[in-house]
This record gives C-alpha cells, sequence and structure tokens, in this order.
C-alpha cells in the first residue's frame, strides 16, 4: 500500500470526530464516513464530498477501505476496534484503548497475529513543544529527572460513561511515560465524587518509578478555568509546558539554582528562557500523518499499540486504587 492510495474510514463524527474528519481530508486519505447520527452524515458527505457514508458500522467494514479511524464513546472502544482488526482493516482508535487490560492484550495480540497496525490516540505525544520538551530531557538540559507534575483542568467536558481520570488523565500518563522511559513501579490515586457517587470527578494519581522518579497527575472537569500544564523538575533545570499560553510562553526553561550556606537552602532564582519549537504545526494533523505515514511504510509512531497498552496499564490500577481509597 503507497500513500496514494492509502484510503480511510472515519468511525464517529461527533465532538472530536469532526477534527479527524478535517485532518484525514487535508491529507488526502479520507474515503469513507460512519456514524448512527444521519444528519452528521449529510454534513460532512457534503463538506468533504464523501460518497461512501455508512450508519451501519458492518457496512463500512465491508467496504474496500485499507483502514479506520475511531472516535467513539471510550465505552465502545475495545468492541469496535476487534472487529475492524477481524475485518482485516488497519486501526487508529482514539484514547483510550479500551477499559478493560486484558482486553487490551487480546487486541495487542489480534493486530500482531493478522499483521495489522494498531495505534492509540495519545494526541500530546506529537505536540511540537513535548517533542521539544522530550529532546531536552534526553539532552540533559535539566539534568537528572526528579520530579513531574501535570494539570489538566476545566469545566467540562462531563461524561457518564467514563471519570475525570479516564477522561483527561491518558494524554498526560503518556507523556510521562514517554520521558522517564518506564513504567510505575507503584501507583496510588485519589478521586473526589460530587455530581455522582459512582463516577470520579477530579482525582490525583501517584506515580513512583525504579529510578526515584516521582509523579502526580490532577485531572478534574469541574475547575473555575482551563488548565493544562507539565511541569518537568531536574536537578540542573525546570521546564513548563503550558499548553494553554502564548507560542512565546508555551514552552519555557528555568534553570533556577539552590546553593548552600551554613547548611541552610538559599534560592537563587532565574528568568524564565522560552524554548523556540515549530508552533505551525498542528498537533493531530502530525497525529493523522504518523499514522498514515505508518500504514505506508515501517515507521512506527510513538502511541503504537505497545504504548498504548502501557498507559492502559497504568490506566487500570489507578482505577482500582481509586476505588479502594473511596470505600475506606
Amino acid at each position: 500500500m503507497n500513500k496514494k492510495n492509502s484510503s480511510v474510514g472515519l468511525i464517529g463524527l461527533g465532538y472530536w470526530g469532526k477534527n479527524l474528519a478535517r485532518n484525514l481530508n487535508d491529507l488526502g486519505v479520507l474515503s469513507a464516513i460512519c456514524d448512527i447520527n444521519k444528519n452528521y452524515l449529510e454534513k460532512y458527505k457534503k463538506i468533504y464530498s464523501i460518497s461512501q457514508c455508512y450508519n451501519n458500522l458492518e457496512q463500512l467494514l465491508l467496504s474496500n477501505i485499507d483502514a479506520v479511524v475511531i472516535a467513539t464513546p471510550a465505552a465502545t472502544h475495545g468492541s469496535i476496534v476487534r472487529k475492524a482488526l477481524n475485518s482485516g482493516k488497519h486501526v487508529f482508535v482514539e484514547k483510550p484503548l479500551c477499559l478493560d487490560v486484558a482486553e487490551g492484550e487480546e487486541l495487542k495480540d489480534l493486530a500482531e497475529e493478522k499483521k495489522l497496525k494498531l495505534m492509540v490516540g495519545h494526541l500530546l505525544l506529537y505536540h511540537p513543544a513535548f517533542i521539544e520538551l522530550k529532546k531536552k530531557v534526553q539532552e540533559g538540559k535539566l539534568g537528572k529527572i526528579r520530579y513531574i507534575y501535570s494539570n489538566r483542568l476545566s469545566l467540562g467536558k462531563l461524561r457518564k460513561e467514563e471519570d475525570a481520570l479516564w477522561s483527561f488523565a491518558p494524554h498526560d500518563i503518556s507523556m510521562i511515560l514517554s520521558l522517564v522511559q518506564s513504567e510505575p513501579t507503584k501507583i496510588d490515586a485519589f478521586g473526589g465524587y460530587y455530581l455522582r457517587n459512582d463516577i470520579a470527578d477530579t482525582t490525583i494519581t501517584l506515580l513512583e518509578f525504579f529510578n526515584g522518579i516521582k509523579a502526580h497527575v490532577y485531572v478534574s472537569w469541574l475547575h473555575p478555568y482551563k488548565d493544562q500544564r507539565l511541569i518537568v523538575v531536574g536537578d540542573k533545570a525546570m521546564a513548563a509546558f503550558v499548553d494553554v499560553e502564548e507560542d512565546n510562553k508555551k514552552l519555557m526553561l528555568y534553570e533556577h539554582n539552590v546553593a548552600w550556606n551554613d547548611n541552610i537552602p538559599i534560592i537563587e532564582k532565574a528568568e524564565g528562557k522560552s524554548i523556540i519549537f515549530d508552533h505551525t504545526k498542528e498537533p493531530l494533523k502530525e497525529e493523522c500523518k504518523s499514522y498514515i505515514d505508518w500504514l505506508n511504510n515501517k515507521i512506527i509512531p510513538p502511541s503504537d499499540v505497545s504504548e498504548g497498552l502501557k498507559v492502559l496499564k497504568v490506566l487500570d490500577e489507578a482505577k482500582n486504587q481509586l476505588r479502594k481509597n473511596n470505600n475506606k
């Protein structure tokens, strides 16, 4: 299969699917769309001049497309991925891969058995600011990493199928695992249940790694304003990736220093320096490009199924700890 004849079917045209439709169309690979909402089908059929429009998943999977992109509710991911793989289609599924680790492992095995490519939508791994941040970490600009924390906070979007942990935290967990390059040895999680007693509206997940690095992920959809930040603290410098800031302040380096005087620590503050990155690149388009490039050759994307499964395992253990701590 080569780039000129790659064909992709998009399953789900709602909140996030519409953004995928735009990018897949811009890349010249959007060949079919599928949604149970006929109004969505008519709308995007006209916008992108798509001839293959289906409101039935099985009909889409019987078509001659090479691959699918899945942007449906998280609870449906596992079953749709399985059906797509069994129909011989490559798959890009939005996060999370599914909601169960055992099922995730089965899907990975199924993709490998059928020699199909399975990718998970961990968008921020493709953000040029994060790519530059990871480069700085690997170059040793921050020294030895000590601590990482992230905030992903806003008012909404409320969900009833999944809690804030599963809705928001996959992005930050994927970035932290990518920076640390290992899986956590210990996971704990705490949450608050305010709108419903079975859906956590806010959670804090604590991660510990074998090399002494600690991290926490704070997510909430009951927050007065939007805050999306990833802070990396090293023994030489600190870095902040704040996605809600303007481009020149989105990625900052702080070369603070702690000196000692008679066994008393003295903080020597430094002005933040903007780290330059290519802000012309749209993360979602880069993610879609990575998927298409993988279909066309052997360049494995940062969020292949192996990476997606690692994130899923962290989410699953955090969920278990959340329930345990909530029942105390």
